[in-house]
């Protein structure tokens, strides 16, 4: 009996070493340097966190972001653009790798935009732009290489879609393009760039965004954003994956956390602070059924908490 209490004391022990193994180990986001999904992360993170479970934001750019699912390195990521992204995610839903727990915004639109004093001098389609290449220098400024625009882009171009075969992109971050873009445009420069909503450059910059013509399909569409997972989150952290499932937001939420961090320069663990404290009611959607790490519901931990 002693050594059979013993052996029960062993597996015990093992048990809760592992337990307590599992609860330390953290959630892995990947997130890009694009204000919205850099908000929309921290309000994750924040919420997990109060909650009891760990978090990890690692500051990577998309196609390191689908590499790193494929390698085990990120667990999940709140920045599917799809069609934009689709080269990259499809293979990995196809062989199993990820999934996509939610739609977390389902009205975002991607294209190419021009200052409205360009538009009005005759240039509204991806058709018009090659006809005034030379006041465009032949150049697009767009996000980093690496980003599905980018590399989309990259395509139009090899491809010579609307004749652009010619032209050559810049690939920078979100900030950079577009100082660059109204440093341009404030001086009467044509200027034409990668555009999307929602985005704080929709309510600060006068633009037009460019009417499709047949082969940009990829790059300018009305597109969705998915929240991809590692495809065993639900079995390792279940209530992990509850709440990413239910996760969902619309343009004017993200637009204003755009405007918050991204224009105003507000702290961004403050913009997403001040919006679960003032937003509780939209919180408790997304927690609905959700347990915090020692088992409380969740929303009275958030509640406590902001």
């Amino acid at each position: 009996m002693k050594y059979l209490s013993t052996f029960f004391a062993c597996i015990l022990t093992v048990f809760v070493v592992f337990s307590t193994a599992q609860a330390a180990e953290k959630i892995r986001f990947a997130t890009p340097p694009w204000p919205g999904v850099e908000v929309k992360t921290e309000v994750a993170t924040q919420l997990l966190e109060t909650l009891g479970y760990s978090t990890e934001q690692l500051q990577v750019g998309t196609s390191i972001t689908y590499n790193g699912f494929k390698s085990g390195e990120v667990d999940a990521f709140l920045a599917g653009w799809v069609p934009q992204q689709d080269p990259m995610l499809n293979p990995l839903l196809e062989e199993g790798v990820v999934e996509i727990a939610q739609t977390n915004l389902d009205t975002a639109v991607i294209s190419l935009c021009v200052p409205r004093f360009v538009a009005e001098a005759g240039v509204t389609s991806f058709a018009d732009l090659d006809a005034h290449a030379d006041k465009f220098n032949h150049h697009i400024y767009n996000i980093e290489a690496g980003s599905g625009m980018h590399t989309n882009m990259e395509e139009i171009i090899q491809n010579d879609v609307a004749g652009l075969g010619d032209w050559e992109q810049t690939g920078v971050t979100t900030p950079v393009m577009l100082k660059e873009v109204m440093t341009k445009a404030n001086n009467g420069e044509w200027v034409v760039f990668g555009c999307w909503k929602p985005h704080w450059m929709n309510l600060m910059m006068d633009m037009v965004y460019l009417e499709p013509v047949p082969g940009i399909e990829k790059y300018a569409s009305n597109s969705k954003v998915h929240t991809v997972v590692r495809s065993d989150l639900k079995d390792t952290d279940p209530e992990v994956y509850r709440f990413l499932t239910q996760l969902k937001v619309n343009v004017q939420i993200q637009s204003e956390w755009i405007r918050d961090y991204g224009q105003q320069e507000i702290a961004i663990d403050k913009v997403a602070r001040d919006w679960i404290a003032a937003n509780k009611e939209t919180v408790s959607q997304w927690l609905d059924g959700v347990k915090a790490a020692d088992g409380a519901p969740a929303m009275e931990k958030i509640d406590a908490a902001f």
